[in-house]
């Protein structure tokens, strides 16, 4: 089963600007509310998450491809 890198991609880059729109709301509520340090901190930890796993789904991404390169590798030796 092949993945397409671009549609990865996509899905990572979609759930990191929902997490930063989700910070940015954290931030914005706790601020009405009378506690805008708590909501920067609460929103700076929500964006560290968030491009923490943006950077976990890359790098899945790539060890996929490399384990795949490696498989067709080995399918093309066993054939010769």
């Amino acid at each position: 089963m092949r993945t397409d890198p671009a549609r990865i991609r996509g899905r990572a880059q979609l759930t990191l600007g929902l997490s930063l729109l989700f910070a940015v709301g954290v931030f914005v509520y706790l601020g009405l509310t009378g506690s805008p340090v708590r909501g920067a901190i609460v929103g700076v930890l929500v964006v560290v998450a968030g491009v923490w796993e943006y950077r976990r789904r890359l790098q899945d991404e790539r060890k996929a491809m490399q384990y795949e390169m490696e498989a067709e590798e080995q399918k093309e030796r066993q054939r010769k």
